[in-house]
């Protein structure tokens, strides 16, 4: 018997256009009956739709929720023209050049030259759409932007209130497009690169312990890249990736340590306890990534992002076809190779002067 209501935590990836993917995704997945979205974390364009799936379901539910996925991608795709509403003559004045340009740039291009006036068109998506005084309202879901510290390379996490346009934007700050985001002083970047999505922090907050990732890149590609713009595409799509490898890496590590030398119970709402029990699940499209270019991401084609949309929604129905059942149950996603490999001295001896099967903590 299948115990109702199923409580999940979302994480959702960056990846510009390729964030409709997860629009299609959590529309199928506000349509489950019995099944709560109470957490949610996101980078990039990941963190447009979190925020924008948090809003809804703050002030309406899961159908106003997927209305406001709606709308949002519907105002991304102003930016080619593709649809109209007030404002749009000026977002495919600003946008358009610049994809243009960046399709086709070297590494002397840099944001201050694609961009000299510093516009940024997802400001006038998000005015007058997003709510932030929806966010950490009693009874909403908490709700988790990633954003990268420019000077360091370390995340920021900002969460419920804290989450402002200027936040979302500075989520979404590709620095080859947009010049930084000052917030309090500090200038932030694409939250993608250090924190895509988060998820370890998620589950040591207390958000439930099913976390269905859901990501927007391949997870490998079979061929090299050939040519200088396709290895560089390629090149930032590892840089992409990087930091959900590495959040992969350190729960799995954790788990493993904590099931195999853990002599007594821990809290249940410690930090701890909550690694321990994390179940992880994962929805993506490998196949139909692969097939795509890189440049499809700066696609905002309203064909392009329904088609994307088209396929998460296809994608959701078969996966929750073979795993709603394990929802509250088990993971579905198989962490056991994502950990770093084994390093052996010659000797036979660890680096910490343990047997050599020691592994490098993640």
């Amino acid at each position: 018997m299948n115990r109702l209501p199923r409580r999940i935590t979302v994480a959702l990836q960056g990846g510009g256009s390729l964030g409709a993917f997860s629009w299609g995704v959590l529309d199928r997945l506000l349509d489950v009956p019995g099944l709560e979205i109470t957490a949610a974390s996101g980078a990039s364009a990941g963190a447009l739709n979190a925020a924008m799936l948090v809003q809804g379901l703050a002030k309406g539910g899961p159908t106003e929720a997927q209305h406001a996925l709606e709308i949002l991608w519907r105002r991304v795709a102003v930016a080619s023209g593709s649809l109209d509403f007030a404002g749009g003559d000026l977002l495919q004045a600003v946008l358009t050049p610049i994809l243009r340009a960046v399709r086709r740039s070297g590494p002397e291009f840099t944001g201050i030259s694609l961009n000299p006036l510093g516009l940024n068109p997802l400001r006038s998506i998000l005015d007058g759409l997003l709510d932030p005084g929806a966010f950490g309202r009693p009874g909403a879901p908490m709700l988790v932007v990633a954003a990268t510290r420019a000077r360091t390379g370390e995340p920021r996490l900002f969460c419920d209130g804290e989450v402002t346009a200027d936040v979302l934007l500075a989520s979404a700050c590709l620095p080859h497009l947009f010049p930084a985001v000052d917030i309090g002083g500090e200038p932030y970047w694409d939250g993608g690169y250090a924190s895509n999505p988060p998820v370890r922090a998620l589950i040591e907050a207390g958000a439930p312990s099913d976390v269905v990732i859901i990501r927007t890149t391949p997870t490998e590609r079979s061929e090299l890249p050939n040519g200088t713009a396709a290895v560089r595409e390629r090149s930032t799509e590892l840089a992409f990736g990087a930091a959900l490898r590495q959040e992969l890496r350190s729960i799995a590590h954790a788990q493993r340590l904590l099931s195999e030398h853990l002599e007594e119970e821990l809290p249940p709402s410690s930090p701890l306890a909550r690694l321990q029990s994390a179940r992880l699940h994962m929805i993506g499209a490998d196949t139909e990534f692969r097939a795509l270019q890189a440049a499809n991401s700066l696609d905002t084609s309203w064909s392009f992002l329904t088609r994307m949309r088209d396929l998460g929604q296809r994608t959701a129905d078969d996966w929750l076809e073979q795993n709603l059942s394990s929802l509250g149950v088990a993971s579905t996603l198989d962490l056991s190779g994502c950990e770093l490999p084994l390093i052996a001295r010659a000797t036979g001896v660890g680096v910490l002067g343990e047997a050599a099967d020691h592994r490098i903590p993640a």
